[in-house]
């Protein structure tokens, strides 16, 4: 059962796909910026965009077997990469670190849905 794995793909390079045009969409509320991110923070944000476009196309067009299970686990470790710098990372804005890490690891969780679903 591949739909779950490669509908959550095409969510993921949709979702970078946003972040390169509008980082605030992710700076704001992980509590990087306000309505515009300074340039260092867009700069990384972009490259994280770039990293979701990237890896959920892979998702996405992935031959079913290992080439698709491979690309859900670098989802994975994406997400709980990013959950494990928010939680380590200093943050004033307590509420905006445990929304980006409870955003890392629901989608974490997701994708280990999706990767159950591609070993079937």
């Amino acid at each position: 059962m591949t739909w779950l794995p490669r509908t959550l793909g095409v969510l993921t390079a949709a979702y970078g796909l946003s972040t390169l045009v509008r980082p605030a969409i992710f700076a704001k509320p992980a509590g990087l910026s306000g309505d515009e991110p300074p340039a260092p923070v867009g700069i990384l944000v972009r490259a994280v965009g770039v990293r979701d476009l990237a890896n959920g196309i892979a998702m996405a067009a992935a031959p079913a077997g290992p080439a698709l299970q491979l690309a859900v686990a670098a989802r994975i470790a994406g997400d709980l990469g990013d959950a494990l710098t928010f939680a380590l990372s200093p943050n004033d804005d307590r509420d905006a670190k445990k929304k980006a890490i409870g955003v890392g690891l629901g989608w974490g969780a997701l994708n280990v849905l999706g990767l159950l679903a591609a070993r079937r």
